[in-house]
């Protein structure tokens, strides 16, 4: 599904699919964002493409917003194909390590996969003829980044699970609460900082794209937050306020 020009969204809630990944594409390369869960979703994956004549070898960067293995799960073959991948700070190390930070208690182990390049808050990202920037937002993970570039007039942001918008309301979803650096006050702070930036399109892990006011959906995930959360634990997956949400919604 192209969404705008020469950006794709390869797998994930058009495709009745879990999690959404999406391609950069210019006429030096071409750029992933997250790489999906299972080998078939690659396999989805080449199978639009191939509407654009397009292809999956020509992927110069994977950038991954967090470590949740249904954002990685695909990473170490698509670093064997060529890609230079891109994580967040501690992030990096668990998808290297495939440990606790990927979630296999969940039952979806990972392969591990080396991390070419740790980002870190403000750091461009030269690829394929695009600058896009790294903004560290912790709280659903330690390392979750957002990555955000001008493209096609609008300011895009590929948010992971940071926030992602419903189709059922078009409201803000908050991202899982079950991962063990999970920390309700540290997400909190990086929803405020969040919601004083002005993003056009939200582009989330889960749910459906938000391609305009994508600043109302900031704004609305920010006091989500502030409205559940708020109180005395500031490190918690469960009790008064938590996100009714299963694994699958994460």
């Amino acid at each position: 599904m192209q969404l705008l020009p020469g950006l794709y969204l390869l797998n994930g809630f058009a495709y009745a699919t879990h999690a959404n990944f999406y391609l950069l594409r210019s006429d030096e390369g071409n750029v992933l964002i997250d790489s999906g869960t299972f080998p078939e979703d690659l396999e989805r994956a080449e199978q639009q493409l191939a509407v654009w004549g397009l292809d999956l070898e020509s992927v110069d960067h994977l950038l991954l917003t967090h470590a949740h293995y249904d954002h990685v799960a695909n990473a170490a073959t698509l670093r064997e194909r060529g890609a230079t991948v891109v994580a967040g700070p501690g992030d990096a190390e668990g998808i290297a390590l495939a440990d606790n930070r990927t979630l296999p208690y969940v039952g979806y182990p990972v392969p591990p996969c080396k991390v070419d390049r740790v980002v870190t808050d403000g750091e461009i990202i030269e690829a394929a003829g695009f600058r896009i920037k790294a903004i560290h937002a912790p709280g659903h993970t330690d390392g979750c980044i957002i990555y955000e570039l001008d493209h096609a007039g609008r300011k895009v942001w590929f948010t992971g699970d940071v926030l992602m918008a419903p189709a059922e309301d078009f409201n803000a979803q908050l991202g899982w609460e079950g991962s063990e650096e999970f920390d309700r006050a540290t997400y909190i702070e990086s929803l405020k900082r969040l919601a004083a930036m002005k993003p056009d399109v939200v582009l989330a892990g889960h749910f459906i794209p938000y391609l305009r006011d994508g600043w109302k959906l900031v704004g609305r995930a920010y006091m989500k937050a502030l409205l559940e959360w708020r109180g005395p634990s500031a490190r918690s997956g469960s009790g008064p306020g938590s996100s009714k949400v299963d694994v699958d919604g994460h």
